[in-house]
């Protein structure tokens, strides 16, 4: 059974995060190509820049959280991918940009972390969340397989709602992001789409 999101969109007390949304991840060269494919399935670029446009116009707080990589692959997250990938010399963090289409304005929140597998961990989102007086979360981007769903636990954790755009998130492979939606996350966020989601803020 579906429930209303409506009553927890006020756009003031609401913050879209865009969670790597950068062209190293979902762009047209990413290594990720299974990702890759179910981001243009959904179109989730262009539905996600419609959802954030309105997000500007209504006054929703928006947030980018944006993977980064130092060469030496300090502080990476432990997994068998990062143990088995050669280290580089050390060196800065490198950023990929976020795709042209998602590009963040000058005022708008930039985070950058070189690890963990959520928003919250390792970043200052949750202070800059609680200056804000947001109390709902739209998270955005990839994959559903663990950032979307490391970030949705967290922030329930921490004491705010969650709810998500079917239409602005994917995985890898599509078969299994439904899966996901199906079986976890509809336990845990009220689910709706960027057009309902769009159509609640500007209703405000």
């Amino acid at each position: 059974m579906p429930y209303d999101p409506s009553p927890y969109l006020d756009p003031t007390k609401c913050a879209l995060i865009l969670f790597e949304c950068q062209d190293g991840v979902i762009g047209p060269d990413t290594h990720l190509q299974g990702l890759r494919e179910d981001v243009v399935k959904r179109d989730m670029i262009a539905n996600l820049a419609g959802l954030l446009e309105t997000a500007r116009e209504t006054g929703v707080t928006v947030v980018y959280c944006n993977m980064a990589f130092r060469p030496d692959g300090l502080g990476a997250p432990n997994t068998p991918r990062s143990d088995n990938t050669p280290a580089g010399p050390p060196g800065p963090a490198s950023v990929s940009p976020v795709v042209a289409p998602l590009a963040p304005r000058p005022e708008e929140v930039v985070l950058e972390r070189i690890h963990g597998m959520s928003t919250f961990y390792g970043t200052p989102i949750d202070p800059v969340l609680r200056d804000r007086g947001v109390e709902t979360i739209i998270p955005t981007g990839v994959s559903l397989n663990i950032g979307i769903i490391a970030t949705t636990v967290e922030a329930l954790g921490r004491g705010y709602r969650i709810a998500i755009a079917r239409d602005c998130c994917a995985g890898d492979p599509s078969s299994y992001a439904d899966d996901v939606y199906r079986n976890t996350l509809n336990n845990l966020a009220y689910l709706s789409s960027s057009e309902e989601i769009g159509k609640i803020w500007r209703s405000r």
